[in-house]
């Protein structure tokens, strides 16, 4: 499930990079460079791996999956040319956590205030 979305626009106005982050038991971020086609995706335990040719239609469906990790398993894992980059300390896949718990705490108390 996606739980955050910032677009960065270039100079130009044109996109230049999606940084999003997922609740999910599989998937906590992905950085999608539109004019590059490349795509990264942090997993849970704090592999990240660049896949190359990735349009921004096919990115849009995977951000908009049902399933995040179901899409990446039908579609992108072994499907897709990719390249291991790095992997974050346990620390800072736990910070990450933290931060996607947190905004989900946010939005859940931010819409029930909405509601009174």
């Amino acid at each position: 499930m996606l739980v955050n979305r910032e677009e960065v626009l270039n100079e130009d106005g044109g996109l230049g990079y999606v940084e999003s982050i997922f609740k999910s038991s599989n998937i906590l971020k992905t950085v999608y460079f539109a004019e590059a086609e490349t795509l990264y995706i942090t997993f849970s335990r704090g592999h990240t791996y660049l896949y190359t040719g990735v349009d921004l239609e096919f990115y849009k469906r995977f951000e908009d999956a049902e399933s995040n990790g179901k899409f990446f398993h039908q579609h992108i894992k072994n499907k897709m040319p990719f390249y291991k980059e790095f992997t974050f300390y346990p620390s800072e896949v736990q910070k990450l956590k933290e931060l996607i718990e947190n905004k989900l705490k946010d939005d859940g108390e931010q819409r029930e205030s909405e509601s009174n």
